[in-house]
């Protein structure tokens, strides 16, 4: 699991910010104070029904790390990178566990409360619903260092929905 993390942030981190003090010999730092890691549970779903069958479902969770860019014109960018295992969708004994990478962006929403944003994502899935996903969904800081996420996934061959716990380092 620790070879997961650290294969997760270097993906995720692999456009390092250089500090603007840097030397002129342009050492590479990272601001961990803008690394993350999180868990969630999420329900997949694979919709038949379009072709006479019924919706075939499964349960799962994912683990995932991340890091944030900062805000860019009111824009809040990150980038995640993360794995998901999910039990087998019945009737099919397959499962759709695999890894995935996306960029993602919130937009605070102090109107309605200055802890909650709206974010959505764009990614890439690979190994058991290999493509491109997209998903939309918001989050809630219960704590300086701490989100909850709810977000819907739409993958190339599942839906999935998502609660998700961010801690900040």
């Amino acid at each position: 699991m620790k070879h997961f993390f650290a294969y997760c942030l270097l993906a995720t981190v692999s456009s390092f910010s250089f500090a603007e003090t840097a030397p002129s010999d342009s050492k590479i730092t990272i601001d961990t104070d803008k690394i993350y890691a999180g868990f969630g549970l999420n329900h997949n779903r694979i919709d038949q029904s379009t072709f006479g069958g019924s919706d075939l479902k499964a349960n799962g969770f994912q683990l995932f790390a991340g890091y944030e860019y900062g805000n860019k014109k009111g824009f809040d960018i990150s980038a995640e990178a993360g794995i998901i295992k999910t039990k087998d969708f019945s009737e099919i004994n397959q499962d759709a566990d695999g890894i995935w990478f996306a960029g993602v962006v919130s937009k605070g929403l102090p109107e309605i409360n200055d802890k909650l944003a709206a974010l959505v994502r764009i990614g890439y899935g690979i190994n058991g619903d290999d493509g491109l996903l997209m998903g939309f969904g918001a989050q809630y800081r219960v704590h300086p260092k701490a989100v909850i996420r709810l977000e819907y996934l739409n993958k190339d061959l599942t839906q999935s929905y998502q609660a998700n716990a961010i801690y900040q380092f």
